[in-house]
This record gives C-alpha cells, sequence and structure tokens, in this order.
C-alpha cells in the first residue's frame, strides 16, 4: 500500500528551479474589531533602492504577515534554470470591508552565485515596515528588506496610478563577505541582540551583529559588525539553533557531531558525538582490517568509518535544557537523540547522573560527550532512537518543541512525535530527497493571512 499523499488544506505549489533553502516567517491577523495594517498585491523584480518610505510603526506592527521564501537554482542562461529567490507574502488588508488578505510575489536573482540559506525575521521595534530576508550567496550573506505594503495603501485605499512601484521591491540593505571560499551556507537570527550567524561550507560559522542605521536623507542601511568565528566541525554545516536565551550558538554538521558555541567568544562549550546504530543492539562492526590498506594509497584499498551527516539540529524548551539532534548516514536508519543540559561543570563537577532513557530508546551514554574547553557544559545523551527507516535528508521542529518534520532521501515527509516517540503521519510529498523544510513560525490555532480559520486546526503545519 503507498503511502498518502497530501491533501487540502495541504497544497502543492510548482517552482521552476532546484530548492535548497526554505524560511516562513509569520505573524497572527489580529482578532476581529482590532485594525490591522494594509498591504498590496503586485508583482515585481528585486532593486536596490533604499528610499522606501516605511509605514508609521503602529500601523506595520499590528498587520498579520505570512512570508515564505525559497532559495535555490543550479544553472545558468545556457541551461535556462536561474538562480533566485522567490518570496511570496501574504498580509491583512485593511483596506477591505470585510476580513481578507492580499498576497504578491517578489523575485530576486542571485545571478551566478547559488543561495542555499535564508532566514526571515522581523526585529521586535521595527519602524521601518519590512520583513527582513537573510540570504547565504556564495561566499556573501546579504540582507533585504521586503516591504509589507505601499506606501499609498496606509489609508485603506487602492493606489495612485503614479505610485513608484519599485517601493514594493525587494531592497538590498547591506551585504557582507564571510570569507574567500568559505562558502556561506545556513543561516540563523536571533532578535534578542540583533545577530547572524552564518554556517559555512567549511566547517566555520561567523556571527554578526547586525546594526541599523538611517540616514538623513532617508536611505536605510544594515551593518555587519563582525563578532566572532566559532572554529571545530571538520565538514560542511547543516544547521544552526540559537540559544532561546541567545547566549549560545548550537550547530550541526557533516563530520557526526553537534556543537555548542558561545555566541560572544566563539568559546566551544561542548560537543556531542552522534551515532546512528540500534542503541539496543549491538555496536557496529569494526571496519575489517585489510593487509593491503597499510600498504597502499589507493582510496579504494582504504576502509574508513561510515560518515555521520547530522542533518538537524534544535533547542527543545525555552529555558535551553534540551537539544534533540537528527542524524543518519549515506545508508541505513536515523536516529534522534535527546541530549539534556545540565548544570555547568565549573558550578557543579561532576554534575549529571546516569538517570536511564525511555523504554524504547537507548539509554544515556557519556562516552560520546566530550566538555568544551574550561568544561562550560556538561550534556548528557537521554536516549537515542530510530526514527527512520532512511536517511533523512531535512529537518524541522514545531514552534511548540513537540513535533519533528522529517524529509527523506526518498522524498517522504514523517511527522516524528517526539514524547510518543512515534510517526504520527508520513506522506509522499517529493518524488527526490527532500532538501530543506520549515515548520509553521506560530501556534497552529492562530490564523495566518490567507489561511481558513476553520482549516488550522490540524491544518498545514510545515513547507517542504
Amino acid at each position: 500500500m503507498g503511502k498518502p499523499t497530501i491533501r487540502p488544506p495541504s497544497r502543492v505549489d510548482s517552482l521552476s528551479f532546484p530548492v535548497f533553502g526554505i524560511t516562513w516567517f509569520g505573524t497572527p491577523s489580529p482578532p476581529p474589531g482590532m485594525s490591522s495594517g494594509p498591504s498590496s498585491a503586485t508583482n515585481h523584480l528585486h532593486t536596490n533602492a533604499s528610499n522606501y518610505s516605511a509605514p508609521s510603526p503602529s500601523a506595520a506592527q499590528n498587520i498579520g504577515i505570512s512570508l515564505i521564501a525559497y532559495c535555490g537554482g543550479g544553472g545558468s542562461a545556457k541551461t535556462g534554470v536561474g538562480n533566485k529567490l522567490i518570496v511570496d507574502i501574504t498580509a491583512d488588508d485593511c483596506g477591505a470591508s470585510g476580513s481578507s488578505s492580499v498576497s504578491r510575489q517578489i523575485e530576486i536573482s542571485t545571478g551566478e552565485a547559488l543561495c542555499f540559506g535564508i532566514h526571515a525575521f522581523r526585529p521586535p521595534r521595527d519602524e521601518w515596515g519590512m520583513v527582513r530576508l537573510v540570504a547565504a550567496v556564495g561566499d556573501e550573506v546579504l540582507v533585504y528588506g521586503i516591504p509589507i505594503f505601499r506606501e499609498g495603501e496606509l489609508q485603506g485605499g487602492d493606489l495612485d496610478a503614479d505610485v513608484d512601484f519599485r517601493k514594493e521591491e525587494a531592497i538590498l540593505l547591506g551585504k557582507t563577505n564571510v570569507g574567500q571560499g568559505y562558502g556561506a551556507g545556513v543561516v540563523t537570527y536571533t532578535s534578542l541582540n540583533q545577530t547572524v550567524a552564518v554556517g559555512c561550507e567549511n566547517g566555520i560559522v561567523v556571527v554578526y551583529h547586525l546594526k541599523e542605521e538611517q540616514g538623513m536623507d532617508g536611505t536605510r542601511t544594515i551593518n555587519f559588525q563582525k563578532i566572532i568565528e566559532c572554529q571545530g566541525h571538520t565538514k560542511a554545516m547543516c544547521s544552526l539553533s540559537f540559544h532561546p536565551q541567545g547566549r549560545h550558538i548550537l550547530s550541526s554538521a557533516k563530520d557526526g557531531t553537534a556543537r555548542v558555541f558561545c555566541a560572544e567568544t566563539g568559546s566551544p562549550l561542548a560537543v556531542m558525538e552522534c551515532e546512528v546504530h540500534d542503541p539496543n543492539g549491538p555496536p557496529p562492526p569494526k571496519p575489517a582490517n585489510n593487509a593491503n590498506a597499510t600498504t597502499t594509497k589507493d582510496p579504494r584499498m582504504m576502509k574508513r568509518p561510515p560518515q555521520i551527516l547530522v542533518r538537524g539540529c534544535s533547542y527543545g524548551d525555552l529555558e535551553g535544557r534540551t537539544i534533540y539532534t537528527v542524524a543518519s548516514g549515506k545508508r541505513g536508519a536515523a536516529y534522534l537523540t535527546k541530549w539534556k543540559v545540565l548544570v555547568p561543570l565549573n558550578a557543579a563537577s561532576g554534575a549529571g547522573g546516569t538517570a536511564g532513557g525511555p523504554p524504547n530508546g537507548g539509554g544515556p551514554n557519556d562516552d560520546n560527550i566530550k566538555s568544551g574547553s574550561g568544561g562550560a557544559l556538561n550534556i548528557r545523551n537521554e536516549y537515542r532512537v530510530q526514527c527512520s527507516p532512511v536517511p533523512i535528508s531535512a529537518v524541522s521542529l514545531s514552534s511548540d518543541f513537540r513535533i519533528f518534520a522529517l524529509g527523506s532521501v526518498e522524498g517522504t515527509i514523517s511527522l516524528y512525535d517526539v514524547q510518543s516517540q512515534k510517526v504520527l503521519k508520513q506522506f509522499q510529498g517529493h518524488d527526490l530527497p527532500v532538501t530543506c523544510m520549515a515548520s509553521r513560525p506560530v501556534d497552529s490555532i492562530l490564523p495566518l493571512p490567507g489561511e481558513e480559520v476553520e482549516a488550522i486546526d490540524g491544518g498545514v503545519s510545515f513547507d517542504a
């Protein structure tokens, strides 16, 4: 029996290029009776125009927004497959008589360079009326401003015919080069101190403070102030996540590890070595001895341990006391590991213990934990459990920390409950491996613009 296909309220959006990154930003629509700012609905290409006239802060803050952006490509003008970003934004239309929303799509070309990672956010006290979109393109990191609505609609009426349409294109606010040959891959952001972390192909995490400035002529720019580089990973980055309070950076890579760094100093605080075998079964066999392997330099004769790819890492609570990682090899099953962050070692030497894990998962194993320099963190492996019989290629955790969306190399999408350790639902979403996923940015009971209220409960929670 085949896996079920998606059905409404889920939907399929066709794109003309391979997708490597996705982000979903949203703020719920205000309850009936509360005012919200208006928006627009027109398609335009990007520009570097920077004299966008922002709406009033009160109008901008009260508006409901749903923005989904995709990045990718992989071709050139000769192949007809361009490298680009596609931004779909839907916002409340307060100019309408009833509850409604309007949508538009913006396309941004990235030229000859591919964009692999994107992240959309909006500062808590935004006075620019824009959603910021951070994009990792080649060795550069760019920040675009996506105007929420056009200036002419501030009073809820139609636009005049002579409105400057450039004001609703994406506006390039700033950019920086992470380092020659670094290869910017994944990005994440925390609003607590306006900080962006960039994970690179060479295993380095580069951290920046974003400083927003407005000139005397109204020009708006974002300057990147480099804070630190975090070093430790030996292969390309897969995932990044800030501590809920912004103090640490959690990362995972294709080197089989997840790591915690100090967001201010870049100091390594802990290393979590992930494993991809049944914790209740026998240990994996060691590579067989090969007499020729010691005397030859031929890679075909040299036995190497299987590569472990830690595709996802995430904090699992608002205190940053729980960490989840999802890892798999190039073949075989994937495993979800729950890690517990205990008190700092310098505060209570040897803090921890050996409390058992759940009955259907692996128990604690401190052998694959390494505290960072200075013994800053003590992290315990609470359990490890199989979450998929095939390798996982994309991961996203729901905003309430309950459900993991797991995209597999076979194109399937599974919704995995971390409490019951069971797959709640699985369906065939793609014909090729899933490359990226994004969870719904707010609780599923709060409607986003463009959503049917009656379809929210049990409705769309992830995009892949």
